[in-house]
């Protein structure tokens, strides 16, 4: 057998390695595509890695200069994509024997280089190889020159994966971050817009005694069951809510601004568990002279204005993991949960679930079925929202119903050690600031903002010791209990002469609604 005319180069056998891989390549991004969302994207050596909800992965070689359409491309005829000899929408369309349309779906093309030099392509593997010809119907060299990489560029924004092709045109898909994926808990951050989803199938992070929570960590998927939206203090914020009983997910969509959502796993109208959606800035951290390291805000704020209301957080029941809506007015126990019911939104498929009292003790299983409802009744010689006081559902290890999202926890008491000395706060440390309404700390050359945005009464539900011509106060849980009922937290306000202006070693019933600081666990 004698050797072709013009022996094909290294060089230009690299090059048609490449274009036949990439043609492969494209048709599987196409076909995932047309399947599923993307779950994640990441850079790797090989290129691009983008991994599809359905469990496929491809990665993409990506050439940020290829610019000239490759010898063969896509393009989307009425919804479908075919290939094409050029990534251009008016070029022609690579066709069969038959003179039909190849749809990217069915056999990848396959390049090569004939004997007399000139590109060629088969789709099946019993046919002739053909020559490519340009618009002049001229044949075209397979020349080292040709550009043949497929793909510009992958981006992720706005909720969606973008491929920019050589040439050209782009594939496009929705992508859905997993929330989960560092760990489930009672409450997801997410600071841009897009579509989420988190698994459904665990309570919290599923941490700790299932039996001293009250329940089994994990939550079985069955007919009848949906995801739905409770309440919002920002409507249109957080739409789309549904429950993938596939994967077990709860997905959802996040508009522009900030704000508050729960949302929750429904069976026949009952709420089986709920999450908090916390739409804010990605919250900044904080190391503390004792090591422990804060976020920079308070738990639902959906800012760190100094003085601003944006810096006020959700109140919370010692040991429930489900946000009380805060507000700037104080309240009478007449008219307790007026800030909630005027400035929230409850979905209106659910008008048994209203801001209210209930001066009743309840379980945890009530209680997480009625996360709108303040509970509080007369138990043993003090007040607690549950009928049998647990001083386990919130732990220095987290727990199934601590509040705080994905690596982070409710402090130990000890974590505010270094802010007071004697009750009294320290110079140059922890300062309060009566102008705005709470105190900063400052450590390392860094500050930090804790607002005196009042409490819930136990007794009442009513907002109480906001700020006021005398000043304010603030008051943050901790994980540590002391008596049966109690539990410590941090307590401040304005400076006075007396003891007692800041206090770490208070202790107070469970029932009482405090704002809640999350550190790193």
């Amino acid at each position: 057998m004698y050797p072709p005319a013009n022996p094909v180069s290294p060089e230009l056998a690299q090059k048609i390695e490449d274009l036949n891989a990439g043609l492969v390549t494209l048709k599987e991004l196409a076909g995932a595509m047309s399947r599923s969302a993307v779950g994640a994207v990441t850079e790797g050596e090989a290129g691009t890695l983008i991994a599809f909800r359905d469990g496929t992965e491809v990665t993409v070689a990506c050439d940020a200069g290829a610019t000239e359409a490759p010898l063969i491309g896509i393009a989307d005829d009425e919804g479908a994509y075919y290939w094409t000899l050029a990534a251009e929408k008016d070029t022609p369309w690579l066709k069969d024997a038959a003179g039909a349309k190849l749809p990217v779906s069915g056999p990848v093309p396959v390049t090569g280089r004939d004997d007399d030099g000139f590109w060629t392509v088969t789709t099946d593997a019993a046919v002739t190889p053909w020559r490519i010809v340009d618009a002049a119907g001229e044949p075209i060299e397979a020349s080292e020159e040709v550009r043949v990489a497929l793909f510009r560029s992958v981006s992720a924004a706005e909720g969606r994966v973008t491929v920019a092709l050589a040439g050209g045109g782009e594939l496009s898909v929705a992508k859905i971050d997993n929330l989960s994926a560092a760990g489930t808990a009672n409450c997801y951050v997410v600071s841009v817009p897009g579509t989420y989803a988190f698994s459904a199938k665990v309570r919290g992070n599923g941490a700790g005694e299932a039996a001293s929570a009250g329940f089994d960590p994990a939550i079985e998927i069955t007919d009848g069951m949906k995801a739905d939206w409770v309440w919002t203090d920002r409507e249109g914020l957080v739409s789309d809510v549904t429950l993938d009983k596939k994967s077990g997910e709860i997905v959802f969509t996040v508009g522009e601004g900030r704000g508050n959502t729960l949302v929750a796993l429904v069976r026949e109208g009952a709420i089986v568990w709920s999450w908090h959606i916390w739409v804010t800035d990605a919250p900044q951290t904080m190391a503390y002279e004792n090591g422990a390291v804060f976020m920079d805000r308070n738990l639902g704020a959906v800012g760190t204005t100094v003085g601003g209301t944006d810096a006020y957080g959700m109140y919370y029941q010692w040991g429930r993991k489900d946000p009380f809506y805060w507000g700037v007015k104080t309240e009478t126990s007449a008219n307790a949960f007026l800030e909630a019911k005027d400035n929230t939104t409850v979905n209106p498929a659910y008008p048994e679930l209203t801001w209210t009292i209930d001066k009743t003790a309840a379980t945890v299983e009530t209680a997480a079925a009625n996360p709108l409802t303040f509970y509080n009744a007369k138990v043993g010689t003090g007040y607690d929202w549950l009928a049998k006081p647990n001083a386990k559902l919130w732990g220095e290890t987290k727990t199934l119903n601590d509040p705080c999202p994905p690596g982070y926890r409710i402090p130990g008491i000890d974590a505010w050690e270094n802010l007071s000395s004697g009750r009294q706060y320290i110079d140059g440390v922890s300062i309060w600031d009566g102008a705005n309404y709470g105190m900063t700390y400052t450590y390392n050359g860094q500050t930090t903002w804790y607002p005196a945005q009042g409490y819930r009464s136990y007794s009442t539900g009513a907002i109480v010791g906001l700020r006021s011509t005398t000043g304010g106060s603030g008051a943050y849980w901790s994980t540590d209990t002391s008596t049966t009922g109690k539990s410590y937290y941090l307590f401040f306000r304005s400076k006075l002469s007396s003891s007692g202006s800041i206090n770490p070693e208070g202790d107070k019933e469970r029932s009482w609604g405090y704002s809640v600081r999350c550190c790193k666990e």
